[in-house]
């Protein structure tokens, strides 16, 4: 896939600061990742849990994990945020779901995804 940056405003998921990042499309990462020091001093976000998590390298390492709020263009969803490096600024799949965007490689740009409800024909549903 070729990696290509969008902009991102990253902001608390209950709060008005923000940050806008060039952060760099991997729907390789289950995570988007952030330094840790925007995380919590500049946006007041806290981790909730750790999760172990397999580098591209196969290393396996314990990171700081919690919530942020992502907005790109008009979309805006909450997901889940690795407190990572401070070079690191990755726009991971979790993310991309939420916001309901797919890359599109060619153009290096995001476009909205085909969004489809999968069910059994015939099938009882619920609700």
């Amino acid at each position: 896939m070729g990696m290509f940056e969008v902009r991102v405003r990253v902001s608390h998921p209950h709060g008005d600061s923000y940050f806008n990042a060039n952060m760099i499309v991997d729907t390789g990462a289950i995570y988007s990742k952030l330094p840790e020091s925007i995380l919590r001093e500049q946006l007041g976000i806290e981790p909730d849990r750790e999760d172990k998590l397999q580098l591209a390298d196969t290393e396996w390492k314990t990171y700081p994990v919690g919530e942020a709020r992502f907005q790109i263009g008009d979309r805006a969803s909450t997901a889940r945020v690795i407190f990572g490096e401070e070079d690191c600024f990755i726009l991971g799949g979790t993310s991309l779901e939420e916001l309901g965007l797919v890359p599109d490689t060619t153009e290096h740009q995001l476009v909205p995804a085909p969004l489809m409800m999968v069910g059994i024909k015939g099938q009882p549903h619920f609700g």
